[in-house]
């Protein structure tokens, strides 16, 4: 777990309650910890909301060997820190805290948290993904039914557990229980799995593990503590029950964006749609990156490419004449004779006419 924010959201560093940020990003993680790096490097003022788990789905993560200029491997909370240290060492604000509404109509833009409202002339949507539900009898209540190997897994060392799901998070939560578990099943609905071939080659080396495919989860069973699977074979008749300890459910992720309901336009998944091959949502000045816009590809360097591009296309939508920023410093009379370049508390900020 990464350590927490300097500072909670309503504890300001500044005594202007009514500061108003350059850019607001929600949420961390690749896509947040990226846009920060550009914009605060860019001398925008930068506020990161981060949540009450700073690094997003990282801190799930186990070793990474496929994140470019990393090698042999980095682990997902060691990845997501050194993100968080370099958003920092160019000048963004970190705070802690969940957001719990957001008014993006208005100039500026507000955040609001349990404790505090935040003002930005630009927002950044980066809050990612939750994971999915299986929506089946059990799964709700029972102690041993997790969504995380990597922080429950050791409780059941030793033990007979269950993954559900067949893509490369699926695989990857068993890999990394199969050194600590007695035995682990893998069970996935379709008849093969979606994961990467040299994922799946590595589950496969673990003689501990067993992968059963085109296999339907009905229901968890326990009392109180999960005791077994109940599932139903699409290639032979009957059901039958599997005895486990613990499920580890990784069957796909949802998007957070629950909160963004009418304030801009989001698809039939739940997914924030952008226009024109941007990050620019239908709310004016408000960009959104990773998880949220990610319907395919959903890894650690492709929502840090969207955090980059949501920082830039916020940085263009600012620095164009009668942008919020620009009639700002208009206001306190600091608009210089260049037309190029405008100077906004002691740094450059540049903008084309056109």
């Amino acid at each position: 777990m990464l350590p927490r924010s300097d500072r909670p959201c309503h504890q300001p560093m500044t005594p202007t309650a009514s500061r108003v940020r350059d850019v607001i990003i929600v949420g961390s993680g690749p896509a947040g910890y990226t846009a920060a790096i550009y914009t605060a490097r860019a001398g925008l003022d930068t506020l990161v909301i981060e949540g009450h788990e700073p690094g997003g789905a990282l801190i799930a993560a186990g070793p990474i060997d496929n994140y470019p200029g990393v090698g042999p491997f980095v682990s997902g909370p060691a990845l997501a820190e050194a993100m968080r240290r370099q958003a920092q060492r160019f000048g963004a604000e970190l705070c802690s805290g969940h957001v719990e509404r957001f008014d993006v109509r208005d100039k500026p833009k507000t955040v609001g948290t349990s404790d505090d409202q935040h003002h930005g002339r630009a927002l950044i949507l980066a809050m990612g993904s939750a994971p999915r539900s299986l929506n089946v009898p059990g799964e709700r209540g029972l102690h041993g039914v997790s969504t995380s190997a990597k922080r429950d897994g050791a409780r059941f060392t030793g033990r007979d557990v269950a993954v559900i799901g067949g893509g490369d998070g699926a695989v990857e939560e068993a890999l990394y229980l199969a050194p600590l578990a007695r035995h682990v099943t893998l069970i996935h609905q379709r008849p093969r799995l979606r994961a990467s071939a040299i994922a799946v080659a590595r589950l496969q080396d673990h003689p501990n593990v067993t992968i059963r495919t085109s296999t339907e989860v009905l229901a968890l069973h326990g009392n109180r503590r999960v005791s077994g699977v109940r599932v139903r074979s699409r290639r032979h008749a009957g059901d039958s029950t599997i005895a486990v300890a613990a499920v580890f459910v990784a069957v796909g992720q949802i998007p957070r964006s629950d909160l963004l309901i009418g304030h801009v336009d989001l698809d039939a998944g739940g997914h924030i749609l952008t226009k024109g091959g941007t990050t620019r949502t239908s709310a004016e000045g408000v960009f959104a990156a990773g998880d949220l816009i990610d319907r395919r590809y959903r890894q650690a360097v492709t929502a840090a490419a969207s955090g980059c591009a949501a920082a830039l296309d916020a940085e263009r939508w600012l620095s164009r004449p009668h942008s919020p920023l620009l009639d700002s410093i208009a206001r306190e009379g600091k608009i210089p004779q260049d037309p190029v370049a405008t100077h906004h508390r002691g740094r450059c900020l540049v903008h084309r006419i056109g």
